[in-house]
């Protein structure tokens, strides 16, 4: 802990550092004091005021770019998609393809298959079950047709899943307490071949709008602090 506060020491500027330092860091060490956030979000604030209208815009510009970049990685969906097309003999009700779909797509099934096509790389078990849940649509056309796609940044391995993905719930189509009436289910469109959706062009669009809404944040930030500036001297 003594070198991490060593190290937030060093982030307040230098001439500060010169006239302060040592003073700090004996504090510190007296003290016990292991406040790593309120050291460290001094020492961002010292260091900020000290910078120019036009380095506070840029840096808080390519901030906002690299944080809508991450999270549009993390949230927005592949932007490959297979869709296969299923057909039940007999209409169903959405609770009936709830059912249906609930007994096919269990945690162990969608674990089997990631392990399988070797999906979402180094990532948890659980965190790559729920990335692929959030790569899945299923949608009910009409009463007796459903569409069943995955996405992936793949185009193989999404078609191979979407293929898979729709076997599990012909498989699950002969399990009592999901098809209670006994209607039969059969694939009528095989998965097609994964295209580009337009969610890589949101990815695109999310990740710029980083750019202007960090640009604005920073101009804020620096009108924020220079109206500020006199009140501190």
């Amino acid at each position: 802990m003594k070198r991490v506060l060593q190290l937030l020491v060093r982030l307040y500027p230098a001439w500060w550092r010169r006239r302060y330092g040592h003073e700090l860091e004996a504090l510190l060490e007296d003290s016990g004091s292991h406040d790593v956030w309120d050291l460290f979000c001094a020492a961002m604030e010292m260091q900020i005021k000290t910078w120019s209208f036009g380095r506070i815009v840029t840096v808080c510009g390519i901030a906002g770019l690299l944080v809508a970049g991450t999270i549009s990685f993390l949230f927005v969906p592949y932007p490959y998609r297979s869709t296969a097309v299923l057909k039940s003999r007999g209409d169903r009700s959405p609770e009936g393809w709830n059912a249906l779909i609930g007994a096919a797509f269990t945690s162990q099934t969608l674990s089997d298959i990631i392990r399988q096509e070797h999906l979402y790389a180094d990532a948890p078990t659980e965190t790559a079950i729920d990335r692929m849940r959030r790569g899945i649509r299923v949608r009910p056309t009409a009463p007796n047709l459903m569409q069943v796609s995955f996405g992936y940044e793949d185009p193989l391995r999404a078609q191979r899943v979407s293929q898979d993905l729709a076997g599990r719930i012909v498989t699950a189509n002969l399990i009592p307490s999901a098809n209670p009436n006994r209607q039969l289910i059969q694939l009528v469109a095989a998965p097609t071949q994964a295209e580009r959706q337009i969610e890589g062009k949101v990815r695109t669009a999310f990740t710029a709008l980083g750019l202007p809404v960090g640009l604005l944040l920073g101009a804020i930030l620096a009108f924020i602090l220079r109206r500020r500036a006199p009140a501190a001297g």
